[in-house]
């Protein structure tokens, strides 16, 4: 972090709170990779706010949000976003705010029913990024290794990852085996036959390199917002199988890098804030359509996907490759530098329409 910031910076004078790097993995490659040195507020011409908006700035500013009820302060709280839609068209729609951008084309297109379509050409969106990775010796054919990553338990799916891996490993034996990181496993649940469970909140950079070069696939089902695994999983070509939500095929194109399940429902849909007006109601509405059995599609399309890996009717090593071409393109720390730094540009330019 100290080789990210100087006394007076680097030009364009950029404030970057760095702190944020440290409370989440998302932020922390602002810190190690980032685009320019940058500098502390006093001298800086614009800076650059993390779920956030001032309401009086004093400075010209971007402003990087998860989604844009996220800039009415707790995303985790749907209420607190829906009930200030008026309040962050107003902050979005200041002179000083230049422009705004989430993580996704999908965040975008879900985020723009709440913002004024005068204030759309200022919304766009920078991918996050995880650094390179180096080239490594394939895992051998047997086991067949599945790797799936869960910072929750029902809305990542895991329940779903679970069964399917117990129907595979029925199949195969001891020819597939699961990883499972996870610390969000309830309390007596019961594990399948051939699950090794790392039960971390936080992997360490050499527990993370260590599941990833042993996997064959990443496999998360998930129903809420998952992304930063994918962009791992492309650093080290790794292929993915997840769910289509309201990403599409921004981070796992079908048939290319891995493939794509389709989810009964997901949280970022035309249900947000109607069907569920809480996270809670959300979850609680899961619970009910897995105990009706409206998540089986869920298990048997993932089996027939990972069931193709298994037997070798996917070419893994040209979705690894595919992988790591995305990653390149998109994901790496330097792609996203280059486009930072022309939303950086345009923005002390008083250019009011985001850059492609």
């Amino acid at each position: 972090m100290q080789l990210s910031i100087t006394w007076r910076g680097q030009k364009p004078r950029i404030y970057f709170p760095l702190y944020k790097a440290q409370l989440h993995p998302t932020w922390q490659f602002y810190a190690s990779y980032p685009p320019l040195r940058y500098a502390p507020f006093p001298i800086a011409e614009l800076c650059h706010w993390v779920n956030h908006a001032p309401e009086h700035p004093t400075k010209p500013f971007v402003a990087e949000c998860e989604h844009i009820l996220a800039l009415a302060g707790n995303i985790t709280n749907w209420q607190t976003g829906l009930q200030n839609i008026d309040r962050i068209n107003q902050l979005v729609a200041q002179d000083k705010c230049k422009l705004v951008f989430t993580y996704s084309a999908g965040l975008v297109e879900h985020s723009k029913q709440y913002l004024r379509p005068d204030l759309w050409p200022k919304f766009g969106y920078i991918y996050q990024v995880y650094p390179s990775q180096p080239d490594y010796e394939r895992p051998p054919d047997k086991p067949f290794t599945i790797l799936t990553i869960a910072s929750r338990f029902s809305d990542k799916g895991v329940p779903e990852a679970l069964h399917a891996f117990e129907i595979l490993r029925q199949r195969h034996g001891e020819d597939v085996q699961m990883k499972l990181v996870s610390q969000a496993i309830p309390a007596g649940y019961r594990l399948p036959d051939g699950v090794i469970h790392y039960d971390t909140p936080r992997m360490s950079d050499q527990l993370k390199a260590h599941v990833y070069t042993t996997a064959h696939a990443l496999f998360i089902p998930c129903y809420s917002d998952t992304t930063v695994c994918f962009l791992e999983a492309s650093a080290f070509g790794v292929p993915v199988l997840t769910t289509r939500i309201h990403h599409g095929d921004e981070f796992v194109r079908d048939g290319y890098n891995g493939y794509l399940i389709k989810p009964p429902v997901f949280s970022y849909s035309e249900y947000y804030g109607i069907r569920w007006t809480t996270w809670d109601e959300f979850l609680a509405d899961l619970d009910v359509m897995r105990a009706r059995g409206e998540f089986e599609t869920v298990v048997e399309q993932s089996v027939d996907w990972l069931e193709k890996m298994i037997s070798g009717q996917v070419d893994l090593e040209a979705m690894s490759r595919a992988a790591r071409q995305l990653h390149r393109e998109q994901f790496s720390p330097e792609a996203r530098n280059e486009k930072l730094l022309r939303v950086y540009t345009a923005a002390l330019n008083g250019e009011l329409v985001f850059p492609n």
